[in-house]
Order: C-alpha cells, then sequence, then structure tokens
C-alpha cells in the first residue's frame, strides 16, 4: 500500500468490490427469475432442494472472497480489517446500485429483501443493508487512518 496516496492502494480492491457486485446482482437476478417468477416480494418461500444449500455456500464463498481479497499483500491485521470492510461496504451498495438499475428492484428503502442465508435467512428492509455497508466504508476508513498513523 502507498503510504503517500491511500487511493492508489485502495483502487484495485475498490475496483474488486464494484465488479464483484455486479456479479453478485447478475446472480440474483437469475436466481429470482427461476425460482420466483412471480416476482421478488414477500413472503419468501425456501429454494427448493439442494439448491438453499448451495446459495448458502455460495454466500460462503463470498464472504472468502472478500477476506481473501482484503490480505493481497499481506496488510497487518488492521488494515486487513480495514480493506475488508471496505469490499463489503461498496459490494454490498453496488449490488443494490446494479440491482436497481438492471431491474428496477428496489422500489425504494422500506423494500424488504431477502439480505442473507448465513446462518439463517436474513429478512430486512433494504435501508438496513445500506446502513450495514455505510457504516462498514466509515470503519474501514476509520481503521485504515489509524493504521496509517502508527
Amino acid at each position: 500500500m502507498s503510504r503517500s496516496n491511500p487511493v492508489s492502494g485502495w483502487l484495485p480492491i475498490t475496483v474488486f468490490a464494484i465488479a464483484f457486485a455486479f456479479v453478485e446482482a447478475a446472480c440474483a437476478i437469475s436466481l429470482k427469475a427461476l425460482y420466483y417468477p412471480g416476482g421478488w416480494k414477500p413472503p419468501f418461500h425456501a429454494l427448493p432442494g439442494t439448491a438453499n444449500l448451495i446459495e448458502q455456500a455460495r454466500e460462503i464463498a463470498t464472504l472468502v472472497m472478500i477476506a481473501s481479497a482484503a490480505a493481497a499483500s499481506r496488510p497487518a491485521a488492521r488494515e486487513w480489517l480495514a480493506r475488508a470492510l471496505w469490499i463489503f461496504g461498496l459490494w454490498d451498495l453496488g449490488y443494490y446500485v446494479f440491482l436497481r438499475g438492471l431491474t428496477g428492484y428496489p422500489t425504494g428503502l422500506f423494500d424488504l429483501d431477502l439480505v442473507f442465508l448465513v446462518p439463517i435467512v436474513w429478512v430486512f428492509p433494504v435501508w438496513v443493508a445500506i446502513v450495514v455497508s455505510v457504516a462498514s466504508l466509515l470503519l474501514a476508513l476509520k481503521l485504515h487512518a489509524s493504521v496509517r498513523r502508527r
């Protein structure tokens, strides 16, 4: 990481997070078309057969990919956490931006969404996911700044 220009050091993980957000949105669009042909609205039924287990494994793989990308160049633990939170926040916000741009959903901040499936199904209004993402980004910046001061 460049100490003189922290933005350039985080540029690759920022690009990764945004590209990964598009991949996530594309997966969600395909899954929703396949498993929710009547539209994406609550109540959300369970995915049939092994599809739920596969989707849970995909979500765990997503977290592993975020952690792995954050670990590139072997940063210290605090910087790794800052990078992981940065990637997570951008990835999740980007997901909703891409989803909205490609499908029109969510139509508003109070639309319910199936946010995560691990370890259980999490259904919240979209604003909850956005608040968590923004909090992740702010905490990432704070942690990164504290590492740079050392």
